[in-house]
């Protein structure tokens, strides 16, 4: 039977088999990939995917984002708080498990999780009841966070499941072409930063030690690259555009299309009378520069190099023992951090592979190959 392997993202979903991203998003310009984003318009009709993300700056309460930073947590937790803080949903018990009020009811982590299994499972052209699964977890993941992801693939019919953790897939996806010792996997998704150091000298691999930041990532950038446009338009304006959050949403959104075009081009213009038309202009765009955007990025940066220093002080290895350094996640293509990465460790850091597909590519491959069978949380199979 065969199996996908399925990078269940914070921001986008993807799925692979054997070695290669299927197409999830067919009309789409990046068809490989399905945000990991739920909406709940008035219609009462639940969007998935991109139809749900371009919600956002319309109905920001009822577009659900990031839901996997909560998958597992209890109502109350910490964590659940700390998600509070960061997103305009309005956090609820449901059976003593931190859960998502929408107009169209309550909604828990494991079924939104549920909900983009299924969808991007049928886009690929599979059906999840004749596929076995390897699903991708962060290192950090705990059991409670592992065990409501199985929750979740049990829910999406899958004839069975197991976990891998999303760096050793990473280092699976490249050492599938090279031999190394030590591997550090530098992962900057679209809403946290997670670093790992992978023994890969031998079957099965092995996560010596591990950090990570649920939120820090391309997020933080968006709201940052937001933040800085509405006070630079009220310093020439007098006119705000974070007191409304349905306009601030909006800025976001666009923030983060000038992020994506900023990865190639010097400079890019937002247009304000598309975010707010009742403001004091007629159409006045305003712009960003890639300097901009590397100036915003120099603290993100700083913040993932400590927790580098952290990881490898940890394990008791210096950046000269490190063997490669292998790049995951699509913030890792913001200007100038690769190089940044590659100063640090005085080695190239490889992005060879595609960032967005590596982490499904490799559980893929481990799903494929026999010999990788060890890697595997055996008792997620639910055959």
């Amino acid at each position: 039977m065969a199996t996908l392997g399925i990078d269940l993202g914070t921001t986008h979903t993807v799925v692979a088999h054997n070695g290669r991203a299927s197409v999830v998003a067919p009309d789409e310009p990046r068809p490989t990939l399905l945000p990991s984003a739920l909406a709940y318009p008035p219609s009462r009709q639940e969007l998935v995917g991109w139809e749900a993300k371009r919600r956002r700056p319309i109905d920001p309460v009822n577009t659900l984002l990031s839901t996997k930073r909560l998958i597992g947590a209890r109502s109350g937790s910490y964590r659940a708080q700390r998600f509070a803080e960061h997103h305009p949903y309005e956090i609820v018990d449901h059976h003593g498990v931190a859960a998502f009020q929408t107009r169209c009811g309550v909604v828990t982590p494991v079924e939104a999780a549920t909900r983009l299994l299924c969808t991007a499972t049928m886009w690929s052209g599979c059906m999840t009841a004749t596929r076995k699964a390897v699903i991708t977890v962060p290192a950090s993941f705990e059991q409670e966070e592992r065990q409501a992801t199985m929750e979740a693939a049990r829910e999406s019919g899958f004839a069975g499941a197991a976990l891998i953790e999303e760096p050793v897939a990473t280092a699976i996806s490249y050492l599938d072409r090279s031999n190394v010792r030590y591997a550090v996997v530098y992962d900057l998704g679209g809403g946290t930063f997670d670093l790992a150091l992978v023994d890969c000298s031998r079957y099965p691999f092995r996560v010596v030690a591990h950090a990570g930041d649920p939120y820090l990532g391309g997020d933080d950038v968006d709201r940052i690259l937001a933040q800085r446009v509405a006070e630079r338009v009220l310093a020439e304006h007098r006119w705000d555009l974070a007191a409304d959050p349905v306009t601030f949403a909006r800025l976001t959104a666009a923030c983060e299309t000038a992020k994506v075009a900023l990865a190639t081009q010097d400079r890019v213009l937002v247009e304000l009378a598309e975010i707010d038309p009742a403001g004091p202009w007629t159409s006045q765009p305003t712009a960003l520069a890639q300097h901009d955007l590397v100036g915003i990025t120099q603290d993100l940066v700083r913040r993932t190099f400590s927790l580098v220093d952290h990881v490898l002080s940890d394990a008791g290895v210096r950046t000269k023992d490190v063997d490669a350094i292998f790049m995951a996640g699509g913030s890792t293509s913001l200007p100038g951090l690769r190089e940044t990465v590659g100063q640090y460790f005085s080695k190239r850091a490889r992005f060879d592979l595609d960032p967005m597909h590596v982490v499904a590519v490799g559980a893929s491959l481990a799903a494929a190959r026999p010999d990788l069978a060890g890697l595997l949380d055996a008792e997620g199979f639910a055959a």
